[in-house]
């Protein structure tokens, strides 16, 4: 499993996020073998469920790969959003908000609330 950083990547690229990304030369942050593949034909489908437990509590991007037998499987887990909101023209530009997930305005780290964008 993979910790995505979704800013970095961003600044870098210049374009949002392709779950298509190369992972070659990351580091995994969390490893696991799963057994339980060794049962199932490898010519039919099916279905299996799991649980990440590691993710509890945690907002981000997280790539999950399931890599073997010369295959992979690639899941894209995204937690928690931003939101911009633009709530009034001001003489300094457009004053906006950022939300979290719970429709709450985020607090900048200077205690302000307000963001505004000049034009």
């Amino acid at each position: 499993m993979f910790e995505f950083n979704t800013e970095t990547y961003y600044l870098k690229n210049r374009s949002t996020f392709s779950p298509n990304v190369n992972l070659d030369g990351m580091i995994a942050s969390i490893e696991r073998q799963v057994e339980t593949f060794k049962d199932k034909p490898s010519t039919k489908k099916f279905v299996e469920h799991f649980d990440f437990p590691e993710l509890k509590n945690r907002v981000g991007l997280f790539i999950v790969e399931f890599i073997g037998n010369g295959m992979s499987a690639r899941a894209v887990i995204k937690k928690g959003s931003l939101s911009l909101v633009c709530v009034d023209y001001t003489i300094g530009g457009h004053l906006c908000y950022i939300l979290d997930e719970q429709r709450k305005i985020v607090a900048s780290k200077n205690n302000g609330t307000g963001v505004h964008l000049y034009d």
